[in-house]
């Protein structure tokens, strides 16, 4: 008796869903640990390698500074080395030239050598003494004004300057060359008289140390250093003509060129 055909039932779907989860946590607590050290060790590279590029950045950016700190400088407030001169105003120039304060020359050492006679009644007296000495001139940058600063229509800029003046005389310690002195008795007293000499001998020295400074012109050195140097600021602010004035004020000499 033949058989009967048995029915095919189609065979059940699979849950892949379901297969690949099992998939997963089939995997070992080492190989899991192995997966997020591997992605942990390329975040911390790539961190790293932001760092390096940011640290090579700063550095270049700090040599580029120390090459030129004045252009650094400048740089910070907005302006370049070649800046265009209307960017600049003229307080900006005021506050430049005013931190240059003092601007000092000096003459070299100077050997005045003076002989006084005594004129008293026993006129018998004389000294000669010598001292080295110089004089030092300048220009005090710090009296200028924005009123003394003119930035002109055609980029130009003139700056006004303030007087110069001796700022200091000095002289050495005196080195006696000859005196002579004849004591009297309640006529001429020699210590006395020999002091009295070396007093009118130093007012006599700084009086000439006074004249050397003019022949040498030492004012009109301190002009032209202060100028100079002024020259150099304003053409790092951008300006290439410059022209400078000086105050037809005076200013005497400073105290130490006159005798106490």
């Amino acid at each position: 008796m033949a058989e009967e055909p048995k029915e095919k039932h189609p065979a059940p779907l699979k849950n892949t869903q379901q297969g690949r989860g099992c998939a997963l946590s089939m995997l070992t607590a080492p190989q899991r640990w192995a997966r997020l050290g591997l992605v942990g060790g390329m975040a911390l590279a790539l961190v790293l390698l932001l760092t390096v590029c940011a640290t090579v950045i700063v550095t270049v950016q700090a040599m580029d500074f120390l090459r030129d700190p004045l252009g650094g400088f400048l740089g910070v407030f907005g302006f370049e080395a070649n800046a265009t001169p209307q960017e600049v105003d003229s307080r900006t120039i005021v506050l430049g030239i005013q931190q240059m304060a003092l601007l000092q020359t000096a003459s070299g050492n100077i050997e005045i050598t003076k002989t006084v006679v005594d004129t008293g009644a026993a006129p018998d007296a004389e000294l000669m003494v010598s001292y080295v000495g110089h004089v030092t001139a300048g220009i005090d940058l710090s009296q200028v004004r924005e009123e003394d600063v003119a930035v002109n229509p055609d980029g130009s800029v003139t700056v006004t300057l303030p007087p110069a003046y001796l700022t200091g005389c000095y002289l050495g310690k005196a080195q006696i060359l000859s005196q002579s002195c004849t004591d009297i008795p309640l006529v001429q007293d020699c210590n006395k008289i020999v002091a009295e000499l070396r007093s009118v001998a130093y007012d006599r020295a700084l009086e000439e140390l006074r004249a050397t400074a003019e022949e040498l012109q030492l004012t009109e050195l301190a002009y032209q250093q202060a100028e100079a140097q002024l020259y150099e600021l304003l053409g790092n602010f951008g300006f290439t003509t410059i022209t400078f004035q000086r105050s037809e004020a005076t200013v005497p000499p400073d105290g130490s060129c006159f005798a106490p």
